[in-house]
């Protein structure tokens, strides 16, 4: 169980935010009296996260970490917190490590296995227009052999292409996209399944 306090920004309270293996709850509310935005274990579909730059007239003067988590109803749970000048830069990107591996260890887990449950089930799953079937993948409206399929990690986002033809492609990115990390992690397992048969 991880219970940690953030503060958003310089002016804001104080909120807390408790994540353990049951659920998530956050004060997202600008409002004391508003209560808790809370998310039982089986009602969250989706995280996404990342860190966005604060950009000033000519160079970067702070960061904002992003996690974002979205419930089967659709509401959404930001959790947002920011370093302006690289004050508390470093207290601040630990705690955000923190938070997803607290969530990765508790959560995520049960998001791909949804996944893999529905893959195994129905012989493919789809996930952000990316259709994962027996045979390979369809990126783009193009159908891609495990064998021909290749992936890219970089610092923001996560790439699948073919090799055959790198121009074709498809990139995710984990602030933007949700479950992106679901689609690395579902595409490494099923090329390293790929790979074990061979």
């Amino acid at each position: 169980m991880l219970e940690v306090e953030i503060k958003p920004n310089v002016l804001d309270r104080v909120r807390k935010l408790i994540i353990s293996s049951d659920i998530v709850t956050y004060e997202d509310s600008n409002w004391k009296a508003v209560p808790n935005t809370t998310f039982n274990k089986d009602e969250i579909e989706a995280l996404r996260f990342g860190i966005e730059p604060i950009q000033g007239y000519v160079f970067t003067i702070g960061l904002t970490y992003c996690v974002d988590i979205k419930g089967l109803d659709g509401s959404v749970m930001k959790i947002r917190f920011t370093s302006l000048y690289g004050i508390r830069g470093k207290q601040l990107h630990e705690k955000y490590v923190s938070i997803l591996n607290a969530l990765f260890n508790t959560h995520q887990e049960d998001i791909i296995n949804r996944h893999i449950e529905s893959f195994n089930g129905n012989s493919f799953v789809e996930i952000l227009g990316t259709t994962f079937n027996t045979e390979g993948v369809i990126l783009n409206g193009t159908d891609i052999r495990y064998g021909d399929l290749g992936f890219k990690e970089y610092k923001g986002y996560y790439a699948l292409f073919s090799k055959s033809n790198p121009k074709l492609y498809k990139a995710y990115s984990y602030l933007k996209d949700w479950n992106s990390a679901v689609v690395y992690s579902l595409s490494k397992q099923l090329l390293a399944d790929v790979a074990g048969e061979q």
